[in-house]
């Protein structure tokens, strides 16, 4: 607002340039200073609604983060509890208009879809003459050999020596006395009426669950290496006849884990058909055993150790192995470990006493492991002395001060008192580890190939490789070849095959 002076008028005052009450001012100065005073209380005002706008728009975007950051934190915990959430099943169901027969529509090719086969070999490299068996394979009757019978010619393809050996097994014919079957018996390396032999087999295997290639991979490698071309559903049907063989041998892993004196245990998640499943690892230095189902119930691993299982269990800190009878139980420190490291990232500057429990938890975790790899199979004073340590120390973080400052403090707190008896086992049991880093090892395999591949699209699928992983994992445990051990399970029956991953030589 300004001041308008006018002092020239009809009723103008003589005093205008020095008046008394203005302590001898003139009243155009008084104006004048008062349009200054407007001008500036207005660049004020301006500045004043400027800041808030700005403040105003901070504060819209305050919120708006704010809504992210919950919205973040909702996904990240939804995410961290995906892999635990309890399966649901659809209650609505839809009512198709047409119902069909058929049923849902069955994976793979359309209905008349010409099929790929594999070409036959018009020459072959060596020939093996097979007599008919002796003894009848179905009935074990004896069996009447037919010399006078056309033989019969079975063409093999094989990887032998880096080159390709195309083998013809020509087989006498022979008739069963009993059963009056037409029987025959495998020769030398032969896969009965199978056109391509074990040698390219195991190689293919052994890139599949071993290496860990995905299926696709696997033909492509073999292709490249070997100039052996085959479809991937051929790749599949390998594995289908080597787990129906392995199958024995991994019952026969589950039964020796009983009967063993400290295992490891541990899971972690997995995909069927997109599906929430589980990978179980129980095992030791010398046996390895993968069950991969769709629970993550304790049952499972008292199925597989047994109910009355009485040896040492190294686990992590989940409750599903809280109901084994065993009273042998370590609990992993390194879980407490890594634990009390991350979140001890997590504090605020102020947690003193929570900063100082994460510490004390870092270094008796640290003496405790070193304690075992140093006195494990020794006994002394120092030992002694060092095992009083971590006793004690034990006691007393159990009653360290953290609630004031941290929850992720007194949880961890609450867990060490909760298995308070069951970490430090390992002072009392030569046999029994500190950590579980064994069965962490065994399945970083099955992460990876998690990772490489979102699972198995089957039930069936998924069952194989816990078949597979668990023969070839025993047998690189027994200190056997991969490779031989695989060719042995494809050309040997059962129990040879159980003897070959047994044995050392």
């Amino acid at each position: 607002m300004h001041f308008v002076f006018y002092p020239k008028h009809e009723y103008g005052c003589p005093n205008v340039m020095h008046c008394p009450h203005l302590g001898g001012a003139a009243l155009g100065s008084l104006v004048h200073a008062a349009d200054d005073q407007t001008d500036w209380i207005d660049a004020l005002h301006r500045q004043i609604d400027a800041l808030r706008a700005e403040n105003t728009a901070k504060s819209h975007k305050i919120e708006e983060q704010a809504g992210r950051i919950e919205q973040l934190e909702r996904e990240l915990k939804a995410e961290r509890q995906k892999q635990f959430k309890a399966k649901k099943e659809e209650a609505v169901e839809t009512e198709p208009s047409e119902p069909s027969a058929q049923g849902p529509k069955k994976r793979g090719a359309p209905l008349g879809h010409p099929g790929w086969y594999r070409k036959r070999p018009t020459e072959f490299d060596r020939l093996v003459l097979v007599p008919a068996p002796c003894d009848c394979p179905y009935c074990e009757g004896s069996v009447k050999p037919r010399p006078d019978l056309p033989a019969y010619d079975h063409l093999q393809e094989d990887w032998i020596d880096g080159r390709r050996v195309v083998i013809c097994y020509r087989h006498e014919e022979g008739r069963c006395r009993k059963c009056r079957r037409w029987v025959q018996q495998p020769g030398q390396d032969e896969l009965l009426r199978k056109m391509i032999g074990p040698h390219v087999r195991a190689d293919s295997l052994f890139l599949q669950y071993d290496i860990g290639l995905t299926v696709r991979k696997v033909v492509r490698s073999i292709e490249g290496l070997t100039q052996f071309t085959f479809a991937s559903a051929t790749l599949l049907s390998f594995g289908k006849e080597a787990a129906a063989k392995a199958r024995p041998l991994a019952q026969d892993v589950a039964e020796k884990l009983r009967a063993c004196d400290a295992n490891h245990a541990d899971e972690t998640h997995y995909r069927i058909d997109g599906q929430p499943a589980y990978v179980w690892f129980h095992g030791n230095e010398h046996l390895a055993h993968f069950c991969i189902t769709g629970t993550r119930k304790g049952k499972i691993s008292r199925t597989i150790l047994g109910e009355d299982y009485s040896g040492g269990l190294h686990m992590d800190c989940y409750s599903g192995y809280d109901r084994h009878k065993t009273q042998i139980k370590q609990r992993c420190l390194a879980h407490l470990k890594r634990s009390a490291k991350t979140w001890c990232n997590l504090l605020p500057a102020a947690a003193h006493a929570s900063r100082a429990f994460f510490a004390a938890v870092i270094q008796w975790v640290k003496r405790a492991c070193a304690w075992h790899r140093q006195w494990k199979n020794r006994t002394g004073p120092e030992s002694d002395r060092e095992a009083k340590w971590l006793r004690e120390e034990l006691e007393r973080l159990q009653q360290m001060p953290t609630t004031a400052d941290s929850d992720r403090a007194t949880r961890l707190q609450k867990r060490i008192r909760k298995y308070s008896g069951e970490w430090l086992t390992f002072l009392d049991h030569p046999g029994v580890a500190p950590t579980n880093n064994l069965a962490e090892q065994a399945l970083r395999a099955v992460v990876i190939l998690r990772k490489l591949t979102f699972g198995s699209r089957t039930k069936a699928g998924a069952k194989r490789l816990g078949t597979m992983m668990t023969v070839i994992e025993t047998a690189k445990r027994q200190g056997r070849n991969v490779l031989t051990f695989l060719f042995t399970l494809l050309t040997m029956t059962a129990n040879r095959a159980r003897r070959a991953m047994y044995s050392r030589q």
